[in-house]
């Protein structure tokens, strides 16, 4: 049986989305964590949690670990697909416990939610990285888009650019 879910919200993310919140067509919630990352396609596994216990895990008071190892439901689902803001869930067969090296580390805690979006920052807007890296808007918006190729050149001027953004970030302090 397949669960077709709407991604609401991706909480941690390295690359990917690490653990992400999502809902089923009857608005049912479940956390997807990745577990293991190949060339293809990363390994997701999923969990029903309920608003109660979802709100326990954002005030922290429960740890990634308990909504894991211990399923509200009793079972894992294993993520299929996953596009954008979809994903398709089917359930695991002759799954007793997750693997060891599938579970979060215990005490490992969602991160609190900034108070600040990166967005509130000019610094980190896509014009003002094109301005900083010494190139056109639209261009970066072109290459992040997909609908055109960066030269290893202008991946550098990029890098650069994100780079000295956030050393200036690192030195915000707040009083």
């Amino acid at each position: 049986m397949k669960i077709f879910l709407s991604v609401l919200e991706t909480l941690i993310w390295h690359d990917i989305p690490q653990l992400f919140l999502a809902k089923d067509s009857v608005g049912g919630l479940y956390l997807g964590l990745a577990v293991e990352h190949t060339d293809e396609f990363p390994r997701y596994i999923t969990v029903a949690i309920s608003p109660a216990r979802l709100h326990q895990l954002r005030s922290a008071q429960i740890d990634l670990y308990s909504v894991f190892a211990h399923p509200e439901m009793g079972t894992w689902l294993q993520i299929t697909a996953l596009e954008d803001d979809r994903a398709v869930a089917e359930p695991i067969s002759g799954l007793d416990k997750l693997p060891d090296q599938w579970l979060p580390t215990p005490g490992e805690f969602i991160p609190p939610q900034p108070l600040l979006r990166p967005e509130a920052f000019e610094a980190v807007k896509v014009a003002s990285i094109a301005k900083e890296a010494g190139m056109n808007p639209s261009l970066l918006r072109q290459y992040l888009s997909g609908a055109k190729r960066p030269s290893p050149e202008q991946v550098r001027r990029v890098q650069e650019a994100l780079h000295s953004v956030a050393r200036r970030l690192l030195e915000v302090r707040f009083v």
